[in-house]
């Protein structure tokens, strides 16, 4: 029997002390057994420390690297220098894996002789409630397997999320090309995803959830400000500059797609950013879209001479879990494809009113 290949696991870590026993025990417990926990700490303050050394005292899978603080992509940076792995994952320990994600990707790199895997993912709460969500990369049902050309294409078009999380690669592929993530910036995954993707020969999509989002004001994507809209826009430039360098082919293509910030955010991040800026509690946001669909159905009825309980025509619970999905994106709709049409066509006056109008329409929803 071929030995199984190891999977090396990166965390980096700052200041978790509410949610990194979760997710270490999600890290530690995989179903797939040949991991290495590599825990980059980036210099936390709290009580962080104490949770991963009780970790380590009984795992020596884990292996923990302490350094000054210098921002989550030295962290990173310092993670895949240290991995040892045949594959290598990123896990943000704010969040939640499923206990057969590793598992889940080195049968499918074995199955298709895949260089990367990715998967789906949903939104919980802070405390880790699921929560309604619909983000354009989970909008497929089976399994896909595609060329890089195909993958950085879909990325392109905001069909594959630029995570780091949201897929499983052959370490190679960081180590062919010495690849480093920008230090002192925000959306780095974003900067390095087609970097990453167009070094694979064979990417292949699972319509499996296995990883689950947690939405909370503190993380990076918390609110929209200027500082991450500079990011955003230097991640951008980093995408494009590294496809007209080694994709010239997809120029037009890429030119065809919307490089502005807002056009690349999906509407699903776009409505998370600003629960947070406003402060709202993402719970009680998809409570009150869901009652204002639900009476909007009622009216419909009573105006079409339909007395039938509307509850009962329209509220199966596969369609009560999107409720406010649905509503929130027909009330928004018309502004979203105004700012993306005006992103590539128009002077940037009316590309600012199209998202001024897009971000007013959000905040009504909220």
């Amino acid at each position: 029997m071929a030995p199984q290949p190891l999977v090396s696991i990166v965390m980096p870590v700052y200041n978790m002390q509410d949610f990194l026993e979760e997710s270490l025990g999600c890290a530690l417990n995989q179903t797939y057994k040949n991991i290495e926990v590599i825990l980059v700490d980036d210099g936390s303050t709290d009580s962080t420390p104490a949770i991963y050394r009780r970790f380590s005292e009984n795992d020596d899978r884990l292996r923990v690297i302490r350094q000054e603080n210098g921002g989550i992509s030295a962290a990173r940076n310092t993670g895949v220098a240290a991995a040892n792995g045949d594959f290598l994952y990123f896990f943000d320990p704010d969040d939640r894996i499923e206990l057969n994600l590793i598992e889940w990707c080195v049968t499918a790199m074995r199955n298709f002789d895949a260089d990367i895997v990715m998967f789906k993912f949903d939104a919980i709460s802070l405390l880790g409630k699921p929560l309604n969500s619909q983000y354009d990369h989970n909008l497929y049902d089976q399994v896909q397997v595609l060329t890089a050309t195909e993958a950085i294409k879909q990325q392109l078009h905001g069909d594959i999320a630029g995570y780091l999380w949201a897929f499983m690669a052959k370490t190679a592929i960081y180590r062919a090309q010495n690849l480093t993530f920008p230090v002192g910036r925000k959306i780095e995954d974003l900067s390095r995803i087609c970097t990453i993707l167009g070094d694979a020969k064979k990417i292949v999509r699972l319509p499996q959830t296995l990883y689950h989002y947690r939405l909370r004001s503190g993380s990076a994507m918390g609110q929209v400000t200027p500082s991450l809209i500079s990011d955003w826009s230097k991640a951008v430039e980093d995408r494009e500059d590294y496809i007209l360098t080694h994709y010239p082919a997809l120029k037009g293509y890429m030119l065809r797609q919307s490089l502005a910030f807002f056009s690349n955010l999906d509407y699903e991040s776009m409505r998370q950013s600003l629960i947070f800026g406003l402060k709202l509690d993402p719970d009680s946001v998809d409570q009150r879209a869901a009652k204002r669909e639900k009476e909007k159905l009622a009216k419909k009825s009573l105006a079409a001479g339909n007395h039938k309980p509307h509850s009962q025509r329209y509220y199966g619970k596969k369609k009560h879990s999107h409720a406010s999905v649905r509503v929130a994106k027909t009330d928004a709709a018309s502004a979203y494809h105004t700012a993306k049409t005006h992103s590539t066509k128009s002077s940037l006056s009316k590309q600012r009113r199209a998202i001024k109008k897009f971000t007013k329409k959000l905040l009504m929803d909220q």
